[in-house]
């Protein structure tokens, strides 16, 4: 209860503009973006996070390999080198635990209380990502269905800009 209870206090200081500075939100992604549409909804979602903190987007070259397994070490030895300075580290990925909009929120208000600098996210690839990336973070599940990694770079961009809105209180989220 404790926890939760600090967790609402830095929530409500966050809203009135009196907390913590943002933490430096990072995206790592596989590969770039080709579906035009996506493209254009994935910019439309940086622009706004940009609003509430620094935000950047970072994309390793994706894997041009045919075997899957080699495809994946491939890009996650690219991942890897990328993410040498990472501070704190999110790894998205199907095993991950699963985890609600208002939860997300209240995660970035812990790392903004514990005065973290950067949160790296990182997203693989069609290949998906190796253990030895999934255990560098906390491993994190976007849904237990699979989506393409495209789609997934549009769904983790809104919903970090509804946790943003969340932690200050704003009519987004409902």
């Amino acid at each position: 209860m404790r926890g939760r209870r600090r967790c609402a206090m830095g929530l409500e200081l966050l809203r009135r503009g009196t907390g913590p500075a943002p933490v430096k939100l990072v995206l790592l992604c596989v590969g770039r973006l080709r579906n035009a549409s996506l493209r254009a909804l994935c910019d439309e979602y940086a622009a706004r996070l940009r609003r509430y903190g620094p935000f950047e987007i970072q994309e390793c070259k994706a894997a041009s390999a045919a075997d899957p397994a080699a495809g994946a070490a491939e890009e996650s030895k690219r991942l890897l080198a990328a993410l040498a300075g990472a501070e704190a580290l999110w790894v998205l990925d199907e095993r991950g635990r699963q985890e609600t909009s208002a939860g997300l929120a209240s995660r970035l208000t812990h790392l903004e209380n514990r005065s973290t600098k950067a949160l790296t996210i990182v997203l693989g690839g069609a290949y998906g990502l190796s253990d030895e990336v999934r255990r560098r973070g906390e491993c994190l599940a976007l849904s237990r269905l699979t989506f393409p990694h495209e789609l997934c770079r549009a769904i983790v961009l809104e919903q970090l800009y509804r946790a943003r809105t969340i932690q200050r209180g704003e009519p987004y989220h409902h």
